[in-house]
């Protein structure tokens, strides 16, 4: 059995340039917002990405920095004001969340539409029962790189 090396970059660089074609075809420019609470280092790192990738490839994107002390309410009233908010299409919570929030909560205030982790329960029960949903986007990143060098995983065994 001979290995395979798996360049992500390379991948990720010619999804990039194939979602900025697309975004530059649309007449609405789609919209992210990205909802961080707390202070956590990695999820900063993973947010920044984020919106760096979504300025490369022409997609507006708004940044919502909560403290830690954020009730959770507040954080309910602010996903309810983006799902109905034209310019946005897609809701990033941020996870984790502190410790005083209900995630399953928060996450199932996302609108279906809008849900771009896939997490609200209804989309979880989608992907589950095989349905069309959002998916979560490190196993669909796995997916994408394992077919872009042709790497069958039909009966194989795995662990993500």
């Amino acid at each position: 059995m001979t290995a395979t090396i798996i360049d992500g970059k390379a991948v990720a660089e010619k999804i990039r340039a194939r979602i900025k074609a697309e975004v530059a075809r649309l007449k609405t420019k789609p919209g992210l917002a990205a909802i961080l609470v707390g202070d956590n280092p990695a999820s900063k790192v993973y947010v920044d990405i984020k919106r760096k990738t979504c300025d490369e490839v022409g997609i507006y994107s708004e940044l919502y920095k909560l403290p830690d002390s954020t009730a959770e309410k507040e954080l309910l009233q602010l996903i309810e004001k983006l799902n109905g908010n034209e310019k946005i299409h897609a809701i990033l919570v941020q996870l984790p969340l502190p410790k005083h929030m209900n995630e399953e909560k928060i996450l199932a205030a996302v609108a279906l539409e809008k849900d771009v982790d896939g997490f609200n329960p209804v989309n979880v029960g989608k992907l589950f029962a095989g349905n069309e949903a959002a998916v979560p986007c490190t196993p669909k990143g796995v997916i994408r790189l394992l077919e872009a060098y042709n790497i069958e995983i039909s009966g194989k065994n795995a662990v993500v």
